[in-house]
């Protein structure tokens, strides 16, 4: 079970992998801020007085942003998958086994 050679294509197509692999990273490390944030320290900022109450209904825009990163980490992370699958489809077509 010898892989063959990778071409120019799969090393683009690696390159994207990586590039997408990146990109989730960054879009969970936002998601997980900005739940830390809204979740606990803006709570918490109110409750002490370090922030005015008004703030509080600046929770909604960080959950919502949140969320909306949420679901780019996972569309990157289904767009992963596939590249990958087409990557060692591509120079290893016995994988599987």
């Amino acid at each position: 079970m010898d892989p063959s050679a990778l071409g120019h294509l799969e090393w683009t197509e690696l390159g994207q992998l990586l590039t997408s692999l990146w990109i989730v990273v960054l879009f969970i490390v936002l998601f997980a801020a900005n739940i830390i944030v809204g979740h606990n320290f803006l709570p918490s900022f109110i409750m002490s007085g370090h922030v005015p109450q008004a703030f509080h209904k600046a929770r909604i825009a960080f959950y919502v942003f949140a969320f909306t990163c949420l679901a780019i980490a996972v569309y990157y992370i289904i767009q992963v998958i596939g590249l990958t699958h087409g990557v060692l489809q591509r120079f290893w077509p016995d994988y599987y086994l």
